[in-house]
């Protein structure tokens, strides 16, 4: 499975990397990764047209988009749309950022790390 993750670069701005989160067992049902830890889980709503100008991730978090549609603007330049099933690994914590639009009313689910 391919995640992205979106990281603080040594020029203090956000950029996006895809990471293959690889197999570590196959079971009954599926092949599933290794564990990575989590300290707390949160669920979100979101509506179209709402904007959260430039910002940090408050802490390492993985968002899962499980309906909606959100575009990411990392300061780097890139921009990057997440649909259901994508996940962002959000780790950009220092410099100067990203923007997060929603563009379509939707929900995700919000797993932090420390």
């Amino acid at each position: 499975m391919i995640i992205t993750k979106l990281y603080t670069g040594e020029d203090g701005k956000s950029y996006f990397e895809d990471i293959d989160c690889g197999h570590e067992s196959k079971q009954p049902l599926g092949m599933y990764s290794k564990k990575y830890p989590a300290s707390g889980m949160m669920f979100r709503d979101f509506e179209p047209g709402l904007i959260f100008d430039k910002h940090n991730a408050p802490q390492p978090q993985y968002i899962i988009y499980l309906e909606g549609e959100v575009e990411v603007i990392a300061s780097g330049g890139e921009t990057r749309r997440f649909k259901p099933g994508d996940v962002l690994f959000a780790t950009d914590t220092t410099g100067e950022g990203h923007i997060s639009k929603m563009l379509a009313s939707g929900r995700s689910v919000i797993v932090t790390t420390e």
